[in-house]
């Protein structure tokens, strides 16, 4: 509950700060001017320029809409059509504004879920590549779970799910790679407190092999016998044909000859991390 009251606080921030740039912007474009114009005219405007893949000048007009005319039966439909054109214009900061916008003001709209699925979406698109921050794709995971709590039943919902996946399997290499450079910098204890919370967390990712191996190697190193042969017996049990099964399995053989933590901490372990 904290969480989801934490993420509402954030988009209301954040659509105030939308509102105050486009203040500013408006004040640095002379080239629009103010032109009443009547609603129909302006929504095939809209369209055309939607029809055209324009989709920077197709939320303008939209925007248009809603300004003149804000209290017509055409401005939650104009406020939805301006936030999917900006979202394919991938001006995602601005979509997630004007999402913000229309569901502090519709929020028993028909319409609700749809503007709850493309604010999540407008975050997950803008994920990009494990090595960038993890923000973007936690907003993301929360907006779809919101989506599956709030409309369980909905096509919304079945999709947010098959993404919600994807989302914890980009997390999971992202925290990959942090217990990656920890490692490598042979800084086992926060190596390990990250590895447990990766095993606890991404139960199903595809880097699961790969974590019960580094624990194994932490446990060696850390003086834990006990953990060392459970994590084992845990890895060979789930994933006997997997490489980093095999792997293991020559790292405790030779952890009967003396010196195999130091073995792990100097070159044989970088040696393991070309893969």
């Amino acid at each position: 509950m904290s969480g989801l009251l934490t993420f509402t606080k954030r988009w209301k921030t954040l659509s105030c700060l939308w509102v105050f740039l486009m203040i500013c912007s408006g004040c640095r474009d002379s080239e629009r001017i103010y032109q009443q114009k009547p609603l129909n005219v302006l929504y095939k405007k809209a369209m055309s320029e939607l029809k055209k893949e324009d989709f920077k000048e197709a939320s303008v007009n939209f925007d248009e809409i809603e300004r003149q005319y804000p209290y017509s039966s055409w401005a939650p439909h104009s406020q939805l059509m301006s936030a999917y054109c900006s979202f394919k214009a991938q001006e995602f900061f601005k979509s997630i504004a004007t999402l913000e916008t229309f569901l502090s003001l519709h929020p028993a709209s028909p319409s609700a879920k749809y503007a709850h699925y493309l604010r999540a979406l407008c975050y997950y698109t803008d994920m990009l590549s494990p090595e960038r921050d993890s923000e973007n794709a936690l907003l993301a995971l929360q907006g779809f779970q919101e989506i599956c709590q709030r409309f369980p039943y909905s096509d919304y919902a079945r999709d947010a799910e098959v993404k919600m996946d994807f989302i914890k399997e980009h997390l999971a290499c992202q925290e990959m790679l942090i217990i990656r450079d920890y490692m490598k910098r042979k800084e086992f204890i926060s190596a390990f407190q990250r590895l447990s919370f990766f095993v606890k967390n991404y139960p199903k990712s595809v880097l699961i092999p790969e974590a019960l191996y580094r624990l194994i190697e932490c446990h060696i190193v850390l003086g834990f016998p006990g953990l060392t042969y459970k994590t084992f017996t845990l890895l060979k049990y789930n994933f006997p044909g997997d490489h980093w099964t095999s792997t293991a399995k020559e790292l405790l053989a030779s952890e009967k000859t003396e010196g195999c933590s130091k073995k792990i901490s100097k070159s044989n372990f970088k040696r393991r991390y070309r893969r």
